[in-house]
């Protein structure tokens, strides 16, 4: 996707940002015959029509990719549009919650998992968020967001990652830079893979484009294919995905029961405000036989077809409220 000019950078500074470019328009919910609605979105810093072109090939050369596989959505989302609605913030504003609130914002079962893993005393250690970390270290969001440490140095709880780094524990690391990756001038491709493909499956084609990308030089072999591209792993990330990045031809968001999962809890039962509960306080206790379990349902909910996704909330006895500020 091509970079906005000087004078349309201007403009959206002054209060009139450019509008979405809807290529291929949503066509409106399906969740029959296990069919899932997969968004894709390009990071800022790849090279959008290259990256494109080299998802489309792996699909079209593969004849069951091909066959299975439906892109339901395409638009380009200028800089600017992306700005003035502050789409980036609302997409993480649980991971914004944490890296903000660092120490304070732990769950008791995060501060249990902390000291478990890490093995010292969670009231004492240094853990503070990525802003702070950024003060303390005197780096820049891009430094920050490259430090390497060794895998036992890293550590995910409820969605959240924890980096052990100079003596701190710096929860969401990423997170500063992911913010400050977009501007006025970058544009965003947003696609929607219509999928019946088995999770297995699908794995094997993100495979196969990160290897894709490797030979084109698009992605470092050594870092993982969501440098290049974010695409929804869990039913719910489709959700949260679609609040932020699919918009009809009029340039508004979809409505809520157009979102295909969306569409499929609320023919199950739910109200509209449960889902949106479910999205916004995605922290929540699933019962695994006798043992109550934490865990961020957007991950809970991984590879699972609607059903399993919807089933598995029958599991889940209690939900703490993120309080954001």
């Amino acid at each position: 996707m091509k970079n906005g000019s000087c004078g349309e950078d201007e403009k959206a500074r002054t209060g009139n940002p450019r509008k979405p470019s809807i290529l291929i328009p949503y066509p409106g919910p399906f969740w029959k015959n296990n069919s899932q609605d997969i968004i894709v979105y390009l990071r800022p810093e790849t090279n959008g029509v290259q990256v494109e072109s080299t998802l489309f090939k792996v699909i079209r050369n593969n004849s069951e990719y091909k066959k299975n596989i439906k892109i339901a959505y395409l638009a380009n989302l200028p800089g600017d549009f992306i700005i003035a609605n502050k789409i980036v913030e609302k997409h993480y504003s649980v991971k914004l919650f944490f890296t903000v609130g660092g120490k304070s914002a732990f769950t008791p079962y995060m501060r249990d998992s902390f000291e478990r893993y890490f093995r010292v005393s969670f009231k004492t250690a240094p853990i503070v968020g990525a802003f702070e970390a950024l003060d303390i270290l005197k780096m820049s969001y891009d430094e920050l967001f490259n430090i390497w440490v060794p895998g036992r140095d890293v550590f995910n709880v409820d969605g959240q990652t924890i980096k052990k780094f100079k003596g701190l524990y710096i929860v969401n690391y990423d997170i500063p830079a992911i913010l400050h990756k977009n501007n006025y001038k970058t544009d965003i491709a947003v696609m929607i893979f219509r999928s019946t493909l088995k999770s297995s499956v699908f794995h094997g084609m993100i495979l196969e484009m990160a290897e894709e990308f490797s030979r084109e030089n698009i992605l470092d072999p050594s870092k993982p294919v969501e440098r290049v591209f974010h695409y929804s792993k869990s039913p719910y990330e489709q959700i949260l995905d679609s609040l932020g990045y699919i918009y009809s031809s009029e340039n508004q968001h979809i409505e809520y029961e157009d979102i295909s999962f969306f569409n499929y809890l609320l023919f199950m039962g739910l109200k509209k405000t449960d889902v949106l509960d479910i999205i916004r306080h995605p922290v929540m206790h699933f019962k695994r036989g006798e043992l109550i379990k934490e865990e961020n349902i957007f991950l809970y909910s991984e590879d699972m077809d609607y059903k399993n996704a919807y089933l598995c909330l029958s599991s889940v006895v209690s939900q703490p409220l993120l309080v954001y500020r």
